[in-house]
C-alpha cells in the first residue's frame, strides 16, 4: 500500500481510483435506473464507418485504431485507465527493484501511456466480439444515402477519399471517408457533400448545391 501511495505513483493511483468511481456510479445507477454507460455514449456522440480504410489520416483513423467506435465508452475508459495504472505501477516497481530508485516521471508516464495504447489495440478487438457494440443511435450506415456530410480536412479527388463528418437526427456524429463520384470534382475542407453510394472502403458523394435548397 505504501508503494501504491508513493508520490511517483500518484497519477497511476488516481487512474485506478477513477476506475472504482466509474464502476461505483454505474452500480448505483443501475439501482435507480440510470446507466452511466449509456450516458457516456450519448455524451460523446460519435461513430465511425466500420468499413473505412484506417490507413488514412485524421480523427477517423485514430478513433478507429483505438476501437472507440466498437466499444461502449465506459468499457473503453475502464480498460484505458486500469491498464495505464497497472503498467505505471509495474514500471515503477521494476525500476525501484533494479535501480533502487524510480525513473523520471515523464519517462514512466510516457512509457505507460504508449504501452497502454498498444495494449488497448491488442485487447479491444477481441472484446468487441463479446461486449455490445456502441450504437447509441441504432442507425445503419446504409441509411446515410442522401445525407449531408462536411469535409473536415484535406482534399478529396476521384478515388482519393478524405475525412468527412455527418450528424444524424440523434445529433450523433459519424466520421466517414468520402471521395467525389465524378472525375471532374474535388472536395476541399468545408465542402458540403451529399452521400450517394457506399464503396467498399469509402463513400461516393457529390457537392451540395445550396442554390437547390
Amino acid at each position: 500500500m505504501e508503494f501504491m501511495l508513493a508520490d511517483f505513483n500518484l497519477l497511476f493511483s488516481c487512474a485506478i481510483f477513477f476506475v472504482f468511481i466509474l464502476l461505483l456510479i454505474e452500480g448505483l445507477g443501475l439501482i435507480i435506473g440510470f446507466s452511466l454507460m449509456n450516458a457516456l455514449d450519448q455524451l460523446t456522440g460519435f461513430d465511425l464507418d466500420a468499413d473505412i480504410d484506417l490507413t488514412a489520416g485524421g480523427l477517423t483513423s485514430l478513433l478507429g485504431w483505438l476501437c472507440l467506435n466498437r466499444l461502449p465508452m465506459l468499457i473503453w475508459l475502464v480498460l484505458f485507465l486500469s491498464s495505464f495504472g497497472i503498467f505505471g505501477y509495474s514500471i515503477n516497481y521494476f525500476s525501484t527493484l533494479i535501480f533502487e530508485t524510480s525513473l523520471a516521471s515523464y519517462l514512466v508516464v510516457s512509457s505507460a501511456l504508449i504501452i497502454t495504447v498498444y495494449f488497448i489495440k491488442l485487447v479491444a478487438a477481441p472484446l468487441t466480439k463479446i461486449l455490445p457494440k456502441n450504437e447509441s443511435s441504432a442507425i445503419s450506415n446504409h441509411s446515410f444515402v442522401g445525407k449531408l456530410a462536411k469535409i473536415t480536412q484535406g482534399k478529396a479527388s476521384f478515388q482519393n477519399p478524405t475525412e468527412a463528418v455527418l450528424q444524424d437526427e440523434y445529433h450523433q456524429k459519424h466520421y466517414l471517408l468520402v471521395a467525389p463520384q465524378s472525375k471532374d470534382e474535388i472536395f476541399i475542407e468545408g465542402t458540403e457533400v451529399v452521400l450517394v453510394e457506399k464503396n467498399e472502403n469509402y463513400w461516393l458523394g457529390i457537392a451540395f448545391n445550396q442554390n437547390l435548397k
